[in-house]
């Protein structure tokens, strides 16, 4: 009963928070000189990757906790961090598209970051192949 009270705070506090942010972005941040309004996906990208980021540790740890303990819920914990870490990092690859476009004359540049972004996406999508 606690973690559905949990839950729910957390909800309106996104509620709240995601509004607050877009406004901040849109209308409050100043406008880059070079980039212009591109350079505001950028606040979303950089969120959006450091979330991923958590969700794929949380998949590490999750995964090492079911391999130590054997409980279920840690397998469950490590697929639910999974699901959400492809769909961030399906957001990142498409919002960092859409600012490289205007700045690099690209969609895709094969940077290693760019790459390296790729192939964890790659992998974590075979992982729910691998499951299902």
């Amino acid at each position: 009963m606690k973690t559905n009270r949990v839950i729910t705070i957390l909800f309106f506090l996104l509620l709240v928070l995601i509004p607050l942010d877009f406004f901040l972005i849109f209308k409050v941040a100043p406008t880059e000189k070079v980039m212009g309004d591109v350079q505001r996906i950028f606040y979303l990208h950089v969120s959006i990757a450091s979330g991923a980021l958590l969700a794929f540790t949380g998949v590490f740890l999750s995964s090492i906790l079911f391999l130590w303990t054997k409980k279920i819920a840690w397998d469950i914990a490590a697929c639910t961090s999974a699901e959400i870490g492809v769909l961030l990092s399906t957001l990142v690859l498409i919002t960092g598209s859409i600012w490289a476009r205007p700045i690099w004359n690209v969609w895709w540049t094969w940077d290693p970051r760019l790459l390296t972004t790729l192939i964890l996406w790659f992998i974590y999508v075979g992982y729910f192949l691998l499951r299902s």
